[in-house]
């Protein structure tokens, strides 16, 4: 299974590589974030099953990433991760195609509970 984490804080986006390299090791695991750029260049390199997407990017938005991951790998599944939870928020981004959404203030725990909501259990 190959993830994709998108986050433009170094730091979230180690936390997150982490956690989902703990909780799936059979899983590949990459980051990017520092911009668009970044993302369409692992996106071109690889398929992804999942991709774990921060709302508020400096630089976009979580829509705009899941789109532009879509259209080059249309199964990825999509978690959208977000500081600024809101149920407008939360209902556009399932509207989207979102099929999670979570805050940043959930526990990790959640998002290993979400990951295997959508994919079964991967132990």
């Amino acid at each position: 299974m190959n993830l994709l984490v998108v986050d433009d804080s170094p730091i979230d986006r180690l936390i997150l590589n982490r956690a989902l390299a703990k909780a799936f090791p059979q899983a590949r695991v990459r980051v990017a974030g520092a911009n668009m750029k970044e993302v369409q260049h692992a996106v071109e390199e690889e398929q992804y099953d999942l991709l774990v997407v921060d709302y508020a990017l400096g630089w976009g938005d979580g829509f705009e990433v899941m789109r532009s991951v879509r259209k080059r790998c249309p199964e990825c599944k999509a978690i959208l991760f977000t500081v600024m939870p809101s149920d407008r928020l939360f209902s556009q981004a399932m509207t989207a195609g979102f099929d999670v959404c979570l805050t940043k203030s959930d526990s990790l725990e959640h998002l290993k509970l979400a990951v295997e909501g959508i994919f079964g259990d991967l132990s």
